[in-house]
């Protein structure tokens, strides 16, 4: 501005220096004029040269005084940190007018510093908000016992618990931001995401299922799909939820239920379509001998006494499962359950010659249980036991400590389960091919002893055969200190 100032002063000077000489030096050149006319032009050429001088003088000395004193007010307000006026109001020339303009500019920029202090402030405070919020979200995640995956719109992983980390077998730490394709391999659950971020707009919820296989074990799942979309219109697909709840044990509950109802239904039957065939025969009036007909009436009490152990070990084991039995612990000596028990079975033993040999130890070991179920549980075993041991075989009965646990032993010398059926003997109606041919039987005994060891009494059960040489089973107790 000082330039501008000082040019429009040297203009100023030459104009006036310049015109003046002008007009002092025609009447130098152009003689004929009159004296009047040239002593009038003279004189305004004099007054132009004197008034160009003076201008231009004035012009640059005026505004740079008022320039030093604007300078050292501007000095000022920044050693001080303040804005205000630059020059007084009532200064009303040019210099006056732009020091106005200064002053409302600068009143302007005081304003919008202000605000953008008061909007930068309260952004802080959003920031600080959203991050807790996000904090809190993170925490509910990872609380979450089902697995949480969080993707954004373009198929990158935002979020992952370690319920989630489990299922796939990565770590989020290392994941996190890289596209979920790297980090997951299964193509069946890609799939699902990949449809929902193409569907998500239109079908921003669905749930289905995946049957993942991992170990050579197919895990069942119920998979919750959700879109986060955003905008005005809520037209912008920003990203996919995910949660998975593992419904494993819920498919094998219902499996096993399809399978009791329809395993009852055929025992049921079976007993029931005897019963009534017999009946039927004795109502038609085509057994005439009373020896035929006792002997129908046998077969008919016997299938009813079948129809009715079925019932009830089927209640009785639907008691057990459901709590409805009372369970009456007391410290309890296993040695007189098994004498009681080889006592029951010496009988049945006997008439098929086998040899029942009950060894028990001089020590008499006690457990914390309820003495009417392990009863019912050990006389299962040895029943089994010299049920399916032909004639002239053995069945010992023997009772030590290991580890802390009271074991009882049955041993036979039976036919002996094949080793792929193994496992299967402790399922419910489920009888090895062998056994069901050798006797009948609900396959009922065992899942109510494996209930009444490990579920009730915290213990275990545990089976080892071979076929033609027989089985030995081994019940395993806490043992009371």
């Amino acid at each position: 501005m000082i330039e501008l100032r000082r040019a429009i002063a040297v203009i100023l000077l030459f104009l006036g220096v310049g015109v003046g000489l002008h007009l002092l030096m025609t009447p130098l050149r152009e003689t004929d004029q009159s004296a009047t006319i040239m002593a009038m032009t003279l004189s305004c050429g004099l007054a132009l040269a004197v008034l160009g001088i003076i201008g231009g003088f004035l012009v640059a000395r005026l505004p740079k005084e008022r320039i030093n004193h604007v300078a050292e007010y501007l000095e000022t307000m920044v050693r001080r940190g303040t804005l205000g006026l630059v020059v007084a109001d009532n200064e009303a020339d040019a210099l006056g007018r732009l020091g106005h303009a200064v002053n409302r500019y600068l009143a302007f920029v005081k304003d919008e510093i202000e605000q953008t202090n008061i909007t930068a402030k309260e952004r802080q405070i959003q920031i600080k908000v959203l991050e807790a919020e996000r904090r809190h979200v993170e925490s509910v995640i990872h609380a979450i016992s089902d697995g949480v995956l969080v993707t954004g719109a373009f198929g990158d992983l935002l979020q992952a618990n370690s319920a989630a980390e489990s299922i796939f077998g990565f770590r989020f730490d290392a994941a996190v931001r890289k596209p979920v394709d790297e980090v997951i391999t299964d193509k069946t659950f890609l799939a699902l995401l990949h449809e929902m971020r193409e569907t998500g707009l239109f079908i921003p919820h669905r749930t289905v299922e995946w049957v993942q296989n991992r170990g050579g074990q197919s895990l069942a799942w119920r998979v919750v799909l959700n879109t986060v979309v955003e905008g005005k219109k809520r037209d912008r697909l920003s990203g996919v939820v995910v949660v998975l709840h593992d419904v494993t044990k819920e498919k094998e509950i219902a499996r096993m239920k399809s399978d009791f109802v329809s395993n009852v239904t055929h025992e049921l039957k079976t007993p029931l379509a005897s019963i009534k065939a017999y009946i039927e025969m004795l109502l038609d009036g085509d057994v005439h001998e009373p020896a035929q007909c006792r002997e129908f009436f046998q077969t008919i009490g016997a299938e009813t006494d079948r129809l009715n152990r079925l019932i009830e070990n089927i209640l009785n084991l639907s008691r057990l499962e459901s709590g409805l039995v009372p369970v009456n612990k007391t410290d309890l000596a296993v040695t007189e359950i098994l004498r009681d028990v080889g006592e029951v079975m010496t009988p049945q033993a006997a008439q098929k010659n086998i040899r029942l040999e009950v060894d028990l130890a001089p020590v008499f070991f006690r457990v914390n249980g309820d003495r009417d179920m392990l009863y019912q549980a050990v006389l299962n075993v040895v029943s089994n036991a010299v049920k399916y041991t032909p004639e002239g075989g053995k069945v010992r009965i023997s009772t030590y400590l290991s580890d802390g646990s009271v074991v009882v032993e049955v041993t036979d010398s039976g036919y002996g389960i094949p080793a792929e059926e193994l496992q299967r003997v402790f399922e419910k109606f489920y009888r090895a091919r062998v056994s069901s041919k050798v006797a009948p039987g609900t396959g009922l005994g065992l899942p109510l002893v494996k209930h009444v060891v490990e579920v009730i009494h915290g213990g275990r059960v545990t089976l080892e055969s071979q076929v033609g040489k027989g089985s030995t089973f081994r019940i395993l107790l806490p043992a009371v200190r």
